[in-house]
């Protein structure tokens, strides 16, 4: 970034728009002494606005660091830095967080006659983040450690997630027990009136047990189990998060202790642990992904002095980490974090997630081609329909990063009574096996840590929730998904 400026015209110019500026922005000479600073400057450090810094040393009225001061030293030199995360500290003690960007300003001549700085404050995003990831730590620890069994199932009795101790339980691994497992298999069959009895409470109570019966281990041995359960749902369908006590030291004790017998037992036991979170896994890379794009959009941006660009980001990752936690806290519900609902422009829904993904898509060779032929309005939430875009583009991009040819098709046409939407790609298709699995919870054909297997299901639920349909389009010879909108 070269900035060339001639004399004290040039300075007042400069002076002007610094203030102008909706980002924190100072301007220094060769001895780092202030030549001008804008509203925000102060406060983007943690001090109260108002005070002229015109003329004054900057080590003299903020804390900064020594890997600062090189900084400030390489930039004088020619070099521009920037740092997406960074803190200080301040006079009372507290840390703030800030993103910051150094560049040289010039003379008309060349010679470098000082540097610009800009400066965000971020210490609320960066503290959010940080109580979004203990929350998380401290769910997974607690479905981990758990010494309780913990197991999601579907109504139909797949295993869909299980801890540890379930799996102790039944001596199976992870792998060959969540998506591979049903509860009806490891059920002997002289509890089916008994589990008829239970689904009944499912269905009429929303909750079930405690109940006890017998589960086959995969060795063959029966092992007693006491369970209780309750019904959690996600876009319309029941799910049932069951907690499955091991009775097998208690049935040991049950036989040396005859006279004792169950109910002393069962006196002795309380009922463990209440509704739960009905989700571990968390769907994030979305609203991930929206703070990263925007993050470059913002460098971009005020690279460029581009004002309204830089109140977009903000307001835009800003968005993003509120819908982050959000998604934290609702995922049990998969993801409902919504904006008001209001008539929604297709198109507009179509450019907003083009906003967020373009770019990422065309850096890495990736064509791209966009049609947009309908002027329709859906009423309904944008940032969720922009995110099931979103959703469909990034699943594309994936798709097809390793592909010979690399192409994305995304358009959006009217048909009658609905506005349709429809993301294509390149890649080599989904296996006609899969498609009653593309939907599922938890299901992914991505590398292990590379997908959470929610995408398509959370954008499944927006568009039903949106009077919609979601799926997967065999018509063609590529992979296509089409979103089907009630205009």
């Amino acid at each position: 970034m070269k900035v060339a400026i001639g004399g004290e015209d040039g300075l007042q110019v400069l002076r002007e728009v610094l203030r102008t500026l909706p980002v924190a922005a100072a301007l220094f000479d060769r001895d780092m002494r202030y030549l001008a600073h804008n509203e925000g400057w102060l406060p983007a450090h943690g001090e109260p606005a108002g005070r002229d810094l015109v003329g004054l040393m900057h080590y003299d009225v903020l804390p900064i660091r020594d890997e600062w001061r090189e900084v400030h030293r390489r930039c004088l030199a020619g070099g521009t830095e920037d740092r997406g995360e960074d803190f200080f500290v301040r006079a009372d003690g507290q840390r703030e967080h800030l993103r910051w960007k150094v560049a040289p300003w010039r003379r008309p001549d060349g010679e470098i006659a000082g540097v610009i700085i800009y400066v965000e404050r971020i210490t609320e995003q960066v503290e959010t983040q940080h109580r979004l990831a203990e929350r998380e730590s401290m769910i997974s620890d607690l479905f981990d450690q758990s010494p309780v069994g913990l197991n999601l199932c579907s109504m139909e009795g797949l295993w869909i997630k299980s801890n540890p101790a379930f799996l102790d339980i039944i001596g199976y691994t992870q792998e060959e027990a969540d998506g591979g497992l049903s509860y009806w298999q490891l059920t002997p069959r002289k509890y089916d009136a008994d589990e008829m009895t239970q689904l009944e409470h499912l269905r009429t109570r929303r909750r079930y047990g405690p109940y006890e019966k017998e589960f086959i281990r995969k060795d063959g041995r029966l092992v007693p189990v006491r369970l209780n359960g309750f019904l959690v749902e996600r876009e319309g369908k029941a799910y049932i998060w069951s907690l499955i006590e091991d009775l097998t030291t208690q049935r040991a004790l049950e036989g040396r202790l005859e006279e004792e017998r169950i109910k002393a037992i069962h006196a002795s036991k309380l009922a463990m642990m209440g509704q739960m979170a009905a989700s571990f896994a968390h769907e994030i890379n979305n609203p991930l992904g929206i703070i990263d794009a925007f993050a470059f959009t913002l460098e971009n941006a005020i690279a460029a002095h581009d004002a309204a660009h830089i109140d977009a980001a903000i307001a835009a990752i800003r968005d993003a980490t509120a819908r982050a936690g959000k998604i934290v806290h609702g995922l049990r519900k998969f993801a409902r974090a919504r904006d008001e609902v209001a008539q929604v422009q297709i198109a507009t829904v179509v450019d907003d997630a083009m906003d967020l993904c373009r770019a990422r898509i065309r850096t890495h060779g990736v064509q791209l081609e966009v049609a947009v032929e309908t002027s329709a309005s859906v009423r309904g939430h944008a940032i969720e329909l922009s995110q099931v875009v979103v959703n469909l583009l990034n699943n594309a991009f994936d798709a097809v990063a390793d592909a010979p040819s690399k192409w994305i098709r995304l358009s959006a046409v009217d048909r009658p009574d609905v506005v349709v939407i429809l993301v294509e790609d390149s890649g080599s298709g989904v296996a006609a096996d899969l498609d009653a699995d593309v939907f599922r919870p938890f299901f992914t054909t991505k590398p292990v840590g590379a997908g959470t297997g929610l995408g398509l299901s959370i954008s499944r639920s927006i568009v039903e929730s949106h009077g919609g349909t979601l799926r997967l389009d065999r018509s063609v010879p590529h992979t296509r998904f089409l979103v089907e909108l009630p205009r």
